[in-house]
C-alpha cells in the first residue's frame, strides 16, 4: 500500500485525522489524487503531482487614518450637513447649530 506524507492537517472518513508531516497508507482512494492535485498531501519519498509550490501572498492592510467623530449627547458633527429648511442653519436644534457656510 502506497504511503502519502499530509503537508496539512487532513480529516478523513471514518473520523480519522493526520497532521501535517505524518506519514499515511488509509486514504481513501478517491481522495487521493485530488489530494495530490491541491498540494495537500505527496507520496512518501516527497514526490507530488505538483509541478512548482504555490506562492501565497501576504494580505496588504491599508490603514486610513479616521476623522475623530465629535458627539455631544449622543448627536455626531456633521461637516458635510444640507441645510434642509433653508433657515440658513445646519444641524437645527443640536449643539452643532451654524450658520451655512457660502461655498
Amino acid at each position: 500500500m502506497t504511503q502519502y506524507r499530509a503537508l496539512v492537517g487532513i480529516d478523513y472518513p471514518p473520523d480519522k485525522r493526520v497532521e501535517a508531516g505524518d506519514l499515511v497508507s488509509d486514504l481513501p482512494e478517491k481522495s487521493v489524487t485530488w489530494l495530490m492535485a491541491q498540494g495537500l498531501i505527496e507520496t512518501a519519498d516527497g514526490k507530488s503531482s505538483k509541478k512548482s509550490a504555490v506562492k501565497v501572498e501576504e494580505p496588504v492592510v491599508e490603514v486610513k487614518e479616521q476623522t475623530p467623530v465629535i458627539a455631544v449627547d449622543g448627536v455626531e458633527f456633521d461637516s458635510n450637513a444640507d441645510d434642509g429648511d433653508s433657515d440658513g442653519f445646519v444641524q437645527d436644534g443640536t449643539p452643532f447649530q451654524r450658520p451655512v457656510e457660502e461655498k
